[in-house]
């Protein structure tokens, strides 16, 4: 088996001379492969999230979302991962043949923005529980952030509790938008705690936005509006969304 050493290379010349630069080994149409590589750039996050920004990017191969080989949760597990990487994503599917769970996922807008946010700073893992939850992190344009609460385990759903402050968001408020049920959640504070129901191999994610920022650029101030555009409009009205997801 090949060893990817990534001290021997050289990433500041790497973006001298190059956009895109694969690290890793080809991923295969499994899940054990997608683990595999989230574990190798995330291991090894101190020297590859530096190299990446814009116009030079890490490249930890294609999406296997709509093929045979990933499950809808491990699907959006693998989107949202390769999202808060700064990861580009090139589809492998046959569109002909494509489910239409496959299809949402890889049109999903507000995980593509994610991807291609134009800030272009690539996310990183912020904690790794006892749990098998694990807990990722990337910081997008105008002040806004992207989390990700990701599930190894294989058993069942699991509620992971937790709060923004004990993520390092600074002292404030909240609005939250959950990319993949398309909801906004309830305002929250920083030192508010919440429950994540995470599914098994599946993954959560989060665009996060300080209210006192996207206020003062938006009007009116209506959050869906902002982020999404008159399609979603129907979510900015949703004052009773559950903080338990």
């Amino acid at each position: 088996t090949a060893e990817f050493v990534v001290s021997q290379v050289n990433y500041t010349l790497l973006g001298q001379i190059c956009n895109l630069w694969r690290n890793y080994a080809d991923i295969q149409d499994s899940w054990d492969s997608v683990l595999s590589i989230v574990d190798w750039f995330f291991d090894n996050q101190d020297v590859l999230q530096p190299a990446a920004g814009p116009g030079q990017w890490n490249d930890p191969d294609m999406l296997i979302i709509g093929d045979f080989g990933l499950s809808m949760d491990q699907s959006r597990a693998q989107m949202a991962l390769w999202a808060i990487m700064a990861a580009p994503l090139f589809m492998s599917n046959d569109l002909r043949t494509i489910s239409s769970g496959a299809r949402a996922i890889l049109q999903n807008k507000i995980a593509i923005g994610i991807s291609q946010d134009r800030l272009g700073i690539q996310g990183k893992r912020l904690i790794k529980e006892k749990s098998q939850i694990e807990v990722f992190w990337r910081p997008l344009a105008k002040g806004s952030s992207a989390l990700v609460f990701f599930s190894r385990r294989s058993d069942m759903p699991y509620r992971y509790t937790t709060s923004l402050k004990e993520l390092s968001y600074k002292t404030g408020v909240y609005e939250v938008y959950d990319v993949f049920s398309e909801q906004l959640l309830p305002q929250m504070k920083d030192s508010s705690e919440f429950v994540v129901s995470i599914n098994p191999s599946g993954a959560v994610m989060w665009y996060v936005n300080p209210v006192a920022e996207w206020r003062k650029e938006a009007e009116p101030p209506r959050f869906s509006e902002k982020l999404i555009g008159p399609k979603f409009h129907q979510h900015a009205n949703e004052v009773d969304a559950p903080l338990v997801l």
